[in-house]
């Protein structure tokens, strides 16, 4: 997981989710992670804190190979499914500001555009956040073929 973070999301900028820093962020209580497989080989993994009202998707990445293949959409299913069966009223989080595929990718999930953060990332690049309100996930969007998160 800390590879493809540096590969597909760190990429450019200092290296902040090493492999002991995302073990201890997932080892906490508020804490949601899953990992998707296509085939028995790792394709990409979400990761979310989970707060008392709302979630933050800290980390979501798919290798290459495997993008546009719905992993990423049921990766970010599964943490909005567990943020809407937690309770919560909302979900944000925050994207590279030239990181366009990404914006579209949350924009189909309905996540809105709350503000610019400038220079975010290590003082380099600025950040889009964005928020998903009210959490809803309808049946018709997680996939019954899916494993249960």
């Amino acid at each position: 997981m800390a590879s493809l973070s540096r590969r597909e999301v760190e990429y450019g900028l200092p290296w902040s989710w090493t492999t002991n820093r995302l073990g201890r962020f997932i080892r906490l209580a508020s804490t949601n992670a899953y990992i998707a497989e296509i085939d028995g080989q790792f394709a990409g993994f979400s990761i979310a804190s989970i707060g008392e009202s709302r979630a933050h998707l800290v980390l979501l990445a798919v290798e290459k190979k495997c993008r546009n293949q719905g992993v990423g959409r049921q990766l970010l299913e599964w943490q909005v499914l567990a943020a809407q069966t937690a309770a919560l009223t909302d979900m944000s989080l925050e994207v590279r500001a030239t990181n366009s595929d990404a914006q579209r990718f949350y924009a189909a999930a309905n996540f809105q555009k709350i503000r610019v953060l400038p220079q975010y990332y290590s003082g380099v690049e600025d950040a889009i956040r964005l928020r998903l309100y009210p959490i809803r996930v309808s049946n018709a969007n997680v996939r019954k073929n899916s494993a249960a998160p």
